[in-house]
């Protein structure tokens, strides 16, 4: 008898991190989480992965001649990081 394969906790995770991000995304540039997605899945998002400093990861995204760095409960843009503050 074949078994249905189940959704692991791994692939759940995954799914609630990458809402989370599309989430920080949509508040980051000001638009809804629909249009974050559109814009991710046309490219007119750009994203890549960093490090501070500090040792602290973060995603950098790109979006309408406006950059943020997307971190775990915060979100810096390079104006505001540029003088050394936090924006959340």
């Amino acid at each position: 008898m074949a078994k249905t394969p189940k959704t692991g906790n791994s692939e759940l995770e995954m799914q609630s991190e990458i809402s989370a991000l599309i989430g920080s995304i949509a508040k980051a540039f000001a638009i809804s989480e629909s249009e974050a997605i559109k814009a991710v899945e046309d490219g007119a998002i750009a994203m890549d992965f960093g490090q501070d400093d500090n040792g602290n990861r973060f995603v950098t995204a790109t979006f309408d001649n406006q950059t943020a760095r997307i971190y775990q409960g915060a979100i810096k843009y390079a104006e505001a990081s540029a003088l050394g503050e936090n924006s959340e």
